[in-house]
């Protein structure tokens, strides 16, 4: 894909003294290697050379010199001058605070506005890294507040309040641009018409130039050179734009093309090579674009696009014509003229990082530190430590030999020493279990005779995976393979532990403890694929997770495989073969304008469904027509009804729309049909709303909005995020005075991330002691099992044993 340009840019060259055929310009030096004043370094590409600090140290070691207590937030740290700065949340505001280098001793905090608080797998606290230029710390809040600070005396200088004054929009998640100062100018992203750009003076705040028209998501700008000549490239929501931030004149513009909230959302360009930028642009696939003079304009030709580097929010760096950067959660190589996978490692966690004189040091995640050599030989870790307790978000800074880097709670500095010896990685097995014994005796043997031993111990077994009493588990895999890890509903989404291979053997494990009666879905990853258990015959598949055990919520399955702990026994509706007394099935397809595609419902009537039964029947509309073949409902209410249950008509209904017309065309179209065409208790006591997930949310709020048609409602796994309670709130408390009947479950292993802080069991199980506090009337509970339908289906008998009971 090539893009053509006017001669602006030319011209600006040719004003800075040059011509596009004549010798490049030495552009003004960026700041010294003795500093890391802004986000990404002093040149804004996350990398620095000859700083000599792995000079002589054959063995590298990383040493704690200090370790400070801060509040939560995502803003890395600006060094220059002895002070490391950053920005977090201490009690009810967010605040920009300074540190000595030397002892971590704080010097002073900033007031910057009230607490941001996390939502939607958000954490609390400020996004954006300040930046340090002359003498002064600028920063950006994330309600809008642009604030510059004396950096010696924390006196603040100047605020600028960008919603108020300038009119700029805040993202979902709050402000997140780090600024960079550039020519002498102030420059940060600002997003909307003509103001995608914006320069400010540094001294007074003052508005010095506005270029661009583009939305802004959570992207920073930075120091590109092209042809030898400096200027600002930002990426917005849809276009790469460069800046002369001298003059503020737009140089160029390029419709980058991407999409996706760790795409486009959060894009920053990387420089990757003459003339080159690496951009993380889709959530799927990232690509290379080149800039090259042509005639009077400027052309950008994309190079590469390739699913190489993808679902991450970490911003890669280049070294020596390699991409180093976070595929999903793997460190991965990638040759930056092809775009080409080098290598790919599962160590050492998800995190981010930064490049020092050809080595990768990497703040992960789950609070490691480690320093990785930046080759394409493949993964070679030099030093590593656990440095934090708590989560990580923040890339690593680097000023003369040491380290800054934060998580959410602790602020540290960790200095390179030389040091002998490496981290043991095998996990152990703390107790005296059989699978432990035999990985003593393994470990015992001489090499030879170590498969052998593992060859007699399988051979014993007579299930997979391994149980061990009535709460320790082995998931074993063997076979050949470079790495294996374990993930499923005990971990979350996005997440996955590395299995363990006995040495010697290509017996790969991991062990844990889960509660008597667990059940849960899981797989192994084997060399970044997944596959099921070969040895566990149980298989289930899921429609919530995807690739690399991704969110998807696009119907497709994927296979997985099945445990069940000691004390968990198929509930009695779905062990039962399919009775004789099968009550029918009629499917309709109900025209509307709003929807091309039509309104799906099909309609389960009981054996025995009488069309002139005086008391009618009560109605159970099914939110989702997954419920049906995945939920297993007819042949549960088959054996339920008559039993436990009352005779009960259920709706599957299949409607896509958006919230707002779901709700109206459901309320308007579906319910009325279904009364005049069945025989149905037509009162509020007689209809209930189901569903799960996200079709969860929208029984409950079709619920709550129309008490005059509905007074019960079930869900399983709601799915709850700040944005839908919100909607949710108002609608619980006008409900609270004639409240319906609400029957609620979920798994002790839900669909969450600990690392986003979102969960949706925690969100459901907060949801119920509510509905409780305001008089509701609420059944149901968490579960011993995890997400899905292969664990809803477990349940459905309940839900309607709550909402229509044979008594009824």
């Amino acid at each position: 894909m090539t893009h053509r340009f006017p001669s602006g840019f030319v011209l600006f060259l040719c004003l800075f003294g040059f011509s596009i055929g004549a010798p490049a310009r030495a552009e003004p030096p960026p700041e010294s290697t003795a500093s890391w004043a802004r986000f990404r370094g002093p040149d804004s590409s996350g990398v620095t050379t000859g700083t000599g600090a792995f000079t002589d140290l054959d063995q590298v070691g990383l040493e704690v010199v200090w370790k400070k207590a801060i509040g939560s937030g995502y803003s890395a740290i600006a060094v220059a001058d002895g002070k490391a700065v950053t920005m977090f949340s201490e009690g009810a505001s967010d605040v920009l605070a300074a540190f000595d280098v030397d002892d971590g001793e704080r010097l002073w905090t900033v007031p910057v506005a009230e607490l941001y608080q996390g939502h939607d797998g958000s954490h609390d606290g400020p996004l954006a890294t300040p930046v340090i230029a002359d003498g002064r710390v600028f920063a950006l809040g994330p309600r809008g507040q642009l604030l510059a600070v004396g950096l010696d005396s924390g006196a603040k200088v100047w605020e600028v309040d960008l919603v108020a004054e300038h009119g700029a929009v805040a993202p979902s998640y709050g402000f997140s641009t780090s600024p960079i100062v550039e020519a002498g100018t102030l420059v940060v992203e600002l997003g909307g018409e003509g103001t995608a750009v914006v320069g400010f003076d540094p001294a007074t705040g003052e508005k010095r130039w506005a270029v661009g028209t583009d939305a802004v998501a959570y992207q920073s700008p930075i120091r590109w050179s092209w042809n030898g000549s400096p200027a600002v490239v930002a990426a917005g929501n849809e276009k790469l734009i460069a800046v002369d931030p001298a003059r503020g004149e737009l140089l160029w513009e390029h419709p980058h093309g991407g999409g996706g909230a760790r795409g486009m959302a959060s894009l920053m360009p990387v420089p990757a090579g003459e003339g080159r930028l690496f951009l993380a642009f889709k959530d799927e696939s990232s690509t290379v674009v080149e800039l090259r003079p042509e005639g009077e304009g400027v052309v950008v030709e994309t190079l590469w696009e390739d699913r190489s580097i993808r679902n991450s929010y970490n911003v890669p760096v280049y070294h020596d014509g390699h991409i180093y950067a976070y595929s999903s959660r793997f460190l991965t190589c990638v040759d930056a003229a092809t775009g080409e996978s080098v290598w790919r490692s599962r160590q050492p966690g998800d995190g981010f990082l930064i490049a020092v004189d050809g080595n990768l040091v990497i703040s992960t995640k789950a609070g490691g530190l480690h320093v990785v050599e930046a080759t394409p030989e493949g993964y070679r870790e030099r030093a590593g430590i656990q440095l934090f307790e708590d989560h990580a978000w923040s890339a690593p800074s680097f000023v003369e030999g040491s380290l800054f880097v934060r998580s959410l709670g602790e602020i540290a500095r960790v200095d390179l020493r030389a040091a002998s010896g490496g981290p043991a990685s095998e996990q152990r097995l703390a107790d005296g279990s059989a699978f432990g014994e035999l990985l003593s005796r393994v470990h015992a043997a001489p090499e030879a005779q170590r498969a052998s031993l593992v060859e007699e111990f399988m051979a014993e077994q007579k299930s997979f995976p391994i149980v061990e009493g009535d709460s320790r588990v082995h998931f074993v895999y063997r076979g050949e393979a470079q790495d294996v890890a374990l993930a499923g509903d005990m971990f979350g989404a996005r997440r996955e532990e590395p299995m363990t291979r006995i040495p010697g053997t290509n017996l790969f494990y991991y062990s844990l403890d889960l509660a008597p009666g667990m059940r849960l879905n899981y797989l192994f990853i084997k060399d970044f694929e997944e596959i099921v258990d070969p040895l566990n015959p149980r298989r289930t598949s899921t429609i919530l997770l995807g690739k690399d055990m991704e969110m998807a919520f696009t119907g497709q399955e994927m296979a997985m495989s099945w445990l069940a702990m000691p004390g968990w026994q198929t509930p009695g509706h779905l062990a039962k073969a399919p009775t004789e007394r099968k009550g029918a099935i009629e499917s309709h397809r109900l025209e509307n304008e709003a929807v091309p595609a039509g309104i799906g419902v099909d309609v389960y009537l009981p054996k025995g469904y009488d069309p002139d039964r005086p008391e009618g029947y009560g109605v159970a509309y099914y939110h989702g027509a997954a419920a049906r073949e995945r939920g297993a409902v007819p042949n549960t209410l088959d054996h339920l009804i008559g039993t436990s249950v009352a005779p009960v008509i259920t709706v599957f209904v299949d409607l896509q729309a958006p919230g707002s017309v779901y709700g109206k065309l459901f309320v308007e179209q579906v319910v009325p049909f279904v009364d005049k065409t069945y025989n149905t208790l037509a009162e509020p006591g007689g209809r209930a709303n189901l569903g799960s997930a996200f079709d969860g949310f929208a029984a409950m709020t079709i619920t709550l909005s129309n008490p005059d048609l509905f007074s019960k409602v079930a869900t399983q796994s709601m799915f709850l995020f700040t944005q839908m309670e919100g909607v949710l709130d108002p609608l619980l408390e006008s409900a609270a005075e004639a409240p319906p009947k609400v029957y609620m479950d979920w798994g002790a292993f839900d669909l969450r991330n600990p690392h986003e802080a979102w969960d949706m069991g925690e969100a459901n199980r907060e949801l119920q002691e509510r509905l409780r506090k305001l008089g509701f009337e609420v059944v149901g509970g968490e579960a011993a099992d995890g997400t899905g339908w292969s664990s809803w289906k477990n349940r459905t008998n309940k839900m309607f044993q709550a909402l229509f009971p044979l008594d009824s």
